[in-house]
């Protein structure tokens, strides 16, 4: 059975900021980077254990999709994946909410 994949409102900002500024600059090549982070994010609905923790006290997760990382978490007793950022790997790790 697949997980559940839910996208937060901080990683919907993210995801935002990045097509905008992509846009800026060619806006065909940022609608295909926003299809491919939300397929891979939601390609995290199987096996979404598969890669490393970045935060193992909080159970952060941490996908790359170069040049981006996807930061979330997965819940095996809900089966729920909460994608936390959509980050460009070049900047500072993003910083969680406790």
């Amino acid at each position: 059975m697949d997980f559940k994949v839910l996208v937060t409102d901080n990683a919907i900002a993210d995801l935002k900021d990045i097509v905008e500024f992509v846009a800026q600059h060619d806006p065909t090549a940022a609608q295909r980077l926003a299809e491919k982070l939300l397929s891979r994010a939601l390609s995290l609905a199987q096996m979404p254990e598969r890669f490393p923790l970045h935060d193992s006290s909080r159970g952060i997760r941490k996908m790359p999709s170069s040049p981006f990382l996807i930061f979330y978490t997965a819940n095996t007793a809900s089966r729920d994946v909460n994608i936390l950022h959509f980050w460009h790997g070049a900047r500072q790790t993003p910083q969680f909410s406790a």
